[in-house]
């Protein structure tokens, strides 16, 4: 049902009426009014009519995410502005994005493409259960956003953290079940996420696991690639540090396992460039993990430097991981360094 109050009436931490006297919100006692953050778009804007714009939930080097209100569907989303970090600058109370130069306009319209293909990425498999899902998207302001799935939880980096800093297996095969389903179905999609660490999975509070952030993502199949690298050290596989490396689901294999490792031995493996020369990776049973041998050794060749050493699916590495085939896990994906 429509929301039609005055915009100025609703609260941004809880979207409740706020006492028009106090400015004091009755359900969750915060202060209605507060300061926009510097460079992020003023609160209380409205985008496409619809959209409520409340406090940014994070910024990063491509875009500031933000916590929103669709008075459309009276429903709390997560709005995704592109806005790339050196590039783009927005006076104060304004927003509209501004470039500056002709050369940051080149830049940003590059990248803008990308974060197009983001959107259709996303909307292209919206309808899978373990993504954030995607509700909206438009141009304006100069630049583009994304409606999403307000997710309410914490990201398995924290959960680690919270954890001491390490998982015991069980829970680790726990959590990463769902990321592996999930994994399994962009593949036969032909989507590659080329991003996956413990920021980008998602623990919702009724315990669902979700995958974020395809900033990243292309469809492999059709050798659709983005204009930049999402590289995060421990994380990525040579073949992103590489130009014409070849991606495919053994790059998101390589991620998985070192999320796992990560997982189990409190922080991921060396960088991917660093064991092409000399391979300092320690097997977790040598850091007193208790992980079955099989298990292990599947982990491993998961992590293994070199793609063609890789499994070439996700369903090969889930079938020796956790010892059982995955409903529906045909793949037609050949890993073409083998």
């Amino acid at each position: 049902m429509q929301d039609t109050r005055d915009i100025r009436s609703i609260c941004l931490h809880c979207f409740a009426t706020v006492n028009p006297k106090t400015r004091i919100c009755p359900r969750c006692g915060k202060h209605a009014d507060e300061q926009s953050p510097a460079g992020a778009l003023p609160m209380r804007t409205v985008l496409s009519g619809r959209y409520l714009i409340s406090a940014p939930l994070g910024r990063g080097g491509f875009g500031i995410t933000y916590k929103g209100y669709d008075m459309y569907t009276s429903s709390v989303v997560a709005i995704k502005e592109f806005f790339p970090k050196g590039y783009t600058k927005r006076l104060p109370n304004t927003t509209v994005v501004e470039l500056g130069t002709v050369e940051n306009a080149k830049v940003f319209n590059y990248w803008l493409t990308a974060f197009i293909q983001e959107a259709k990425v996303l909307t292209s498999i919206k309808h899978l259960d373990g993504i954030v899902s995607i509700y909206d998207f438009f141009l304006t302001n100069n630049t583009a956003y994304i409606i999403m799935e307000y997710l309410n939880g914490m990201s398995l980096h924290r959960f680690i953290n919270g954890r001491g800093g390490k998982l015991h297996m069980t829970e680790t095969l726990n959590i990463m079940r769902p990321v592996i389903e999930t994994l399994l179905r962009l593949h036969q999609h032909g989507v590659i996420h080329k991003d996956i660490s413990p920021e980008n999975i998602q623990i919702v509070d009724n315990r669902i696991i979700k995958l974020i952030d395809f900033g990243a993502a292309s469809i492999y199949t059709q050798n659709i690639q983005k204009p930049f690298f999402v590289l995060k050290k421990g994380y990525s596989p040579l073949e992103l540090y590489t130009q014409g490396g070849s991606q495919g689901p053994w790059t998101d294999i390589y991620e998985l396992g070192s999320t796992i490792y990560t997982c189990l031995v409190g922080n991921p493996p060396p960088e991917a460039t660093e064991r092409r020369v000399t391979d300092k990776i320690v097997p977790p049973s040598q850091l007193g993990v208790k992980i079955q041998p099989v298990r292990e050794k599947s982990l491993l060749k998961a992590l293994s430097v070199y793609p063609k050493d890789r499994y070439s699916n996700i369903a090969a590495f889930q079938q020796m991981f956790y010892g059982e085939f995955m409903p529906n896990s045909v793949l037609q994906s050949t890993n073409p360094n083998k």
